[in-house]
């Protein structure tokens, strides 16, 4: 009787055990199911305002690549690295933390708020007050002046960091997208006309000033921050994890422009301007393609922090949504990256397409991996991103180092391409080996064969431009057969990965989702 009674009490609790198991396991799909679908939305209203940015801004950069030189845009380029390396410090990775510790009480925010009104304007007085060390250094005046009207820029963006911080802690995503479209239109048209009557350098300044000053002023309307007495006491775990933030965004800060400074430093504001303009061609898809996900990726994740599986598997099929964009988009510019120079700046710049063809290589890659310090951020990693920003930066600023001791524009882009596939590699290491527990390989499993089909279509994009038909001599027509004949080639590589059909199942739960 006692070994019945030890029997069914066996069976009852392996039964118990079995029904805990599939209660989890369905409570961490609707988990799935809900960060999934958030994440989704938010994706889309960044979408929608981020490529409308973009069509404003390749309007307003079309216009005034044609009204200004190269030499004007170098000269901008060289102040510029230096306003955003201040801009980096007086961020002091204080945005990302306003986001992560929703249990900031209203008199805390307002001394973050403060703070950050404090630190913007110091750090814009500074940049005015080094113009004439600017141009000392260079040897041309005009870096003075350019100073004085970026520090105008520091301040605002300095100033609007807690704002905008707290719209995406309310995921109010839509609000964001409408004041960034409406900035870069204000601004836009305040920068061509500048360009127009003559401004010269001085409407590329008008243009960051006046975008910074609308975004700050939208934003504290819209978020309206706490004006309370301020305070910044019992705040140890935010600094703890803004520090590690601030010390990332200042070893990225040299990651990203160094090789600006030393190009217009040693090889002249011309092959700057050349070298500038590739880059930023390079990383507007980059940074358009990411940005419409990366501000959601920590709001959204954040509240898993304590649950890292259901982030890891949301990753993942993150991942291979990036490489299926990241994929595309580098196939087009590898195959048509002398029409779109030629399109988006005129045939003075023809000179950028070799460089501009070497960055393209690195555009899957750099979409991917700009994904990994919202992650690092969500996970409350920021140490860990910290460490990874160093090595980036080792291994960049090497690079730049040997491309501008050769002296030749190609070199040196063909050397920080490398570089960032090096930094992919040890970035994904650290993010699923350190901050999920996990081999790389299993986040990269769902993606291989998009992977391998992304390799196989650069190939045949770099082919393609070599050898296409000469069927027209204008511009826009190469380019709308080249691009017809990359993407009917990416749908076939897709069809073929089963991409095609991931994305179809992703569609069709959005659909349920929301005729639920």
């Amino acid at each position: 009787m006692n070994r019945t009674h030890f029997e069914m009490r066996g069976s009852s609790t392996t039964a118990l055990g079995g029904l805990f198991r599939r209660s989890t396991h369905l409570l961490r799909l609707d988990a799935m199911s809900n960060v999934n679908g958030t994440l989704r939305r938010s994706v889309l209203i960044n979408m929608v305002g981020r490529y409308s940015n973009i069509v404003i801004q390749l309007i307003v950069t079309a216009v005034l690549a044609r009204v200004l030189s190269p030499k004007e845009f170098g000269l901008m380029a060289v102040v510029g690295v230096i306003a955003v390396f201040l801009s980096f410090l007086s961020e002091m990775g204080l945005g990302p933390a306003v986001v992560q510790f929703d249990e900031l009480l209203s008199k805390q925010l307002a001394g973050l708020f403060w703070l950050t009104v404090v630190v913007g304007g110091c750090a814009g007085l500074a940049l005015s007050l080094s113009g004439p060390l600017i141009s000392n250094f260079y040897g041309d005046g005009i870096y003075s002046s350019i100073a004085n009207g970026i520090a105008v820029n520091v301040a605002f963006s300095c100033w609007a960091i807690v704002p905008l911080a707290l719209l995406r802690r309310r995921k109010r995503f839509h609000t964001i997208a409408r004041i960034e479209v409406v900035a870069a239109a204000f601004s836009g048209i305040c920068a061509v006309w500048s360009a127009l009557h003559g401004g010269g350098v001085g409407a590329l300044v008008l243009k960051g000033t006046s975008n910074a000053f609308f975004i700050f002023l939208f934003s504290v309307v819209l978020a309206k921050p706490p004006f309370c007495e301020p305070t910044l006491l019992r705040m140890g775990h935010v600094f703890s994890y803004s520090g590690y933030q601030f010390l990332f965004n200042f070893f990225n800060y040299f990651t990203r422009n160094a090789d600006k400074l030393l190009i217009g430093k040693y090889l002249g504001s011309i092959p700057l301007g050349l070298y500038d303009m590739s880059y930023r061609l390079m990383l507007m898809p980059i940074s358009n393609l990411t940005h419409v996900i990366t501000p959601a990726i920590q709001p959204v994740y954040a509240e898993y922090a304590k649950n890292p599986v259901i982030i890891f598997e949301s990753y993942q099929k993150l991942v291979r949504i990036l490489a299926i964009g990241g994929g595309f988009v580098g196939a087009m510019c590898l195959g048509c990256a002398p029409e779109i120079i030629l399109l988006s700046y005129g045939k003075q710049w023809a000179a950028a397409v070799p460089v501009f063809s070497i960055f393209s290589l690195s555009i899957t890659v750099q979409v991917i991996l700009s994904s990994t310090g919202s992650v690092f951020q969500a996970l409350g990693k920021t140490k860990l991103l910290f460490v990874t920003g160093v090595f980036s930066t080792v291994t960049t600023v090497s690079a730049i180092v040997v491309g501008i001791f050769i002296g030749d524009l190609r070199v040196l882009a063909s050397m920080v391409v490398a570089s960032f596939f090096i930094n992919f590699i040890q970035g994904f290491y650290v993010l699923t080996k350190f901050g999920f527990e996990r081999a790389t390989y299993d986040l990269f499993f769902p993606s291989m064969r998009t992977l391998v089909g992304v390799a196989v279509m650069s190939i045949i994009a770099i082919g393609l431009r070599e050898q296409f038909p000469p069927i027209s001599s204008e511009v826009l027509v190469r380019f709308i057969g080249k691009a017809g004949v990359i993407g009917g080639l990416y749908f076939v590589m897709i069809c073929i990965s089963g991409d095609a059909t991931f994305i179809r199942g992703a569609v069709a739960l959005r659909s349920r989702r929301l005729a639920k």
